[in-house]
């Protein structure tokens, strides 16, 4: 499952930077691509990551369980912040990223072109918490992917993944906060 996983994430990687990249142009009111397949791509990985990270983490609790049943001391919380951040953090994209489909898909399919939807402030501020989320569940998960892919020397790479990483998030942000700004000022 964990192998799995990985596939999982290296698909959802690549077509949600994809995606991010050119809704933020579209956002931004630079250049009209319509994404929807990579944005359909992007969403169907992140729903089988969403799907095999729930299940390991039951997994994880259930043997914990197990544990404490016979008497062992397995929690250890204060050792595995980390995990658990990684853990909770991705359940915490859940909601913002549930609402980012309904506040993007237009109602009508049509996929001719690209239509504004009112973006109110509640819609603004989710955007602004699933950019969040996002931040803090990938640059958690930045040295064991890293690890995963068979990344050795970790030093080098990490710091310039989350910077670039960082830089990316905040390209985001700023695209919903101009958008919003635009449906401020109609």
């Amino acid at each position: 499952m964990r192998k799995l996983n990985i596939f999982l994430v290296a698909g959802m990687m690549v077509t949600f930077i994809i995606h991010a990249i050119t809704a933020s142009g579209t956002l931004l009111g630079s250049n009209a691509v319509n994404n929807k397949v990579i944005a359909r791509a992007s969403a169907g990985f992140a729903a089988a990551h969403m799907v095999v990270g729930t299940v390991l983490t039951i997994r994880t609790l259930k043997s914990l369980k197990s544990a404490a049943r016979d008497g062992r001391k397995v929690s250890y919380f204060k050792e595995n912040k980390l995990f658990w951040t990684r853990r909770i953090s991705g359940f915490a994209i859940i909601i913002p990223l549930v609402m980012h489909l309904f506040i993007f898909t237009s109602p009508s399919g049509n996929t001719d072109a690209y239509r504004l939807n009112v973006f109110t402030t509640g819609r603004m501020i989710s955007q602004i918490l699933l950019v969040i989320t996002l931040a803090v569940h990938i640059i958690t998960n930045v040295k064991p992917v890293l690890i995963t892919f068979g990344i050795k020397r970790l030093k080098p790479y990490s710091t310039d993944i989350i910077l670039v990483i960082s830089v990316l998030l905040l390209i985001f942000a700023v695209a919903f906060l101009v958008y919003y700004i635009r449906w401020r000022s109609f």
